[in-house]
This record gives structure tokens, C-alpha cells and sequence, in this order.
């Protein structure tokens, strides 16, 4: 397998996302002003990132080229500017002000002791809030898996806001015996797990395979197939999308009747890759994985 030299990947770049004084300034901002300023607020920071962060503006024009677009700058930007709206969503779900209405659950008994390999096709991390409803009549502990910065980030976070959520984050690259042991019990309660499977660890760099995506070879972890499958629960591959004011959430059950491991694991590699592929294909608009994944090109 051979790589393009000098290709950053994304652990690579610098993030840009909101550090936790940000956070909390929008926050005082959203309760006095309302969602219209932090809206106008988020248009200007893309704008910025999208004149300034040439890594990730020259991964989505590759990404938009190779579906085949016209006017590929402005492809680009609306991604971007959508990217920064799905932010400004999540924000406003964590604060607890998201109306739980506004979710479409096309199958809403799965999300009960399952292993959810997620996608960076919408905006699946507004969907851990709906679990925090106090209306439904059984809430989920929700147990995500983020990058460590991430992580960390997202733990001050509620911290600092006093934020009681049932969410447990998790550094993706800090999986360990223990750790496996821990979510396998969780599991068994009742709980959910979320973890991205198209985004290769910062620590398992050469665990990876690579699959046709979109007409082109394209790298992915092997790390988060062989953890799901680790946990004998039911895996579910899944995507939260935006249509209009609404939120449509799609999974497919992963089902096999090989009897290998090895022949098991390549036959999820090549489901979910589909399934990715067919939601990126159905919201190019909403793939907001600025990061060049291709290899071929």
C-alpha cells in the first residue's frame, strides 16, 4: 500500500474547534442575545477557518472534485458554513435546549445495548442528547470514544457548565484491556457506545485498511471493527443527517453468517464502507471529514 508523501492526516493538523473559554462566552452569549447572534457569530469564525486552513479546504475541493461538482469553491464553502451550523446544533442540544422533537428515529428500538460504529456524515454527536431526555421512558447512558483533545475538551466543558449529562467520553487512543472490559459490562446494562470507524488513530497509524470509496482507495481503521466485534453485542452502523428543521437518523444492523473471525471482520470492512458511501453520496454537503482519507490521488 502506498501513501502520497507529505499528506497530513487529520491528527496531523492543528484543530480549530472551540476552546472551553469560547465555549463558555457563546453560552452567556446564546442565553442573553438568543440562537441568531451565535448563528452569525459561527458564519464569521467559517469564513476565517475556510480563508485560512488550506489542509482542509484543499481535502474538501478534492472531495467535491471527485464528485464530479461544478463551481467546486462554492461546494466547499457550504459545506464548511454547514459544518459550522452542525456546531452551533450541538452546542444549543448540550445546553438542553433542543426540542427532542425534531429527531426522526427511522428504527428506535436498536438503542439499547448496542455497539454504534458511527460516520463523519452529519451530526451524529447531537444524537447522544436525545438519550438525556427526561421524557423518554428509559434514558441511555451514552459512552462515546474521542480523540484525546477532544476528549478532554468535551470533559472541562461540562464541568464547567455543571452539565449533568449521562454521557461518558473516552480517548480513542487510550483503548485498552481494561477499558474493553469496562464497555463490554456497560453494554451488558443496557447502554450505548458510540465510535467513529473512518478516521485512522493518531496511534495505530498501520492498522488500517483500505476499501474502494467513491470510486477511489481510501484508508480506514481497523481498530473500531475489531473493538465492536470484541463486545458480542449487536453492531450497528449509523448516521444523524439534517433535512431541513429535522434530524433523520439512519442504522443498518450488521449481520453475518461467516464463522471466522478474519472472514467476519472483512465482511463488516466492505458493509460499512457501503453504508458510508451511500450517505455521503445522499448529504455530500453534510461529510465533514476535512481530511484527505484518499490514497490513489
Amino acid at each position: 500500500m502506498t501513501r502520497v508523501q507529505n499528506k497530513k492526516n487529520w491528527f496531523q493538523l492543528s484543530e480549530r474547534g472551540a476552546g472551553r473559554r469560547r465555549l463558555i462566552l457563546t453560552k452567556y452569549i446564546y442565553e442573553i442575545f438568543g440562537e441568531f447572534p451565535v448563528r452569525i457569530i459561527a458564519f464569521f469564525v467559517v469564513l476565517t477557518v475556510f480563508l485560512t486552513a488550506k489542509e482542509r479546504r484543499r481535502a474538501s475541493e478534492k472531495f467535491f472534485k471527485i464528485m464530479n461538482k461544478k463551481f467546486i469553491i462554492f461546494h466547499s464553502f457550504f459545506q464548511f458554513l454547514n459544518y459550522g451550523n452542525a456546531l452551533v446544533d450541538k452546542f444549543i442540544s448540550f445546553l438542553g435546549k433542543f426540542n427532542p422533537n425534531r429527531f426522526v428515529l427511522l428504527n428506535p428500538d436498536v438503542f439499547c445495548g448496542a455497539f454504534f460504529i458511527t460516520t463523519h456524515v452529519g451530526n451524529i454527536e447531537i444524537l447522544r442528547t436525545l438519550f438525556q431526555d427526561k421524557n423518554m421512558e428509559h434514558p441511555k447512558r451514552v459512552n462515546v470514544f474521542l480523540q484525546a483533545s477532544a476528549c478532554k475538551q468535551f470533559n472541562h466543558f461540562l464541568q464547567s457548565l455543571e452539565l449533568k449529562l449521562n454521557i461518558d467520553a473516552f480517548p480513542v487512543e487510550e483503548v485498552s484491556a481494561e477499558t474493553s472490559i469496562m464497555v463490554a459490562d456497560r453494554l451488558k446494562r443496557g447502554e450505548i457506545v458510540f465510535m467513529a470507524g473512518d478516521r485512522v488513530s493518531s496511534k495505530n497509524t498501520n492498522k488500517v485498511y483500505e476499501a474502494d470509496f467513491l470510486n477511489h482507495k481510501a484508508e480506514f481503521p481497523l481498530g473500531t471493527l475489531r473493538f465492536a466485534l470484541m463486545m458480542n453485542v449487536p453492531v450497528y452502523f449509523i448516521v444523524c443527517a439534517k433535512e431541513g428543521k429535522k434530524f433523520k437518523v439512519y442504522t443498518e444492523h450488521f449481520i453475518t453468517n461467516k464463522k471466522k473471525k478474519s472472514e467476519i471482520l472483512e465482511e463488516m470492512q466492505k458493509a460499512y464502507v457501503k453504508f458510508l458511501e451511500k450517505y455521503t453520496l445522499k448529504y455530500p454537503h453534510q461529510f465533514y471529514n476535512f481530511y484527505d482519507i484518499f490514497t490513489d490521488l
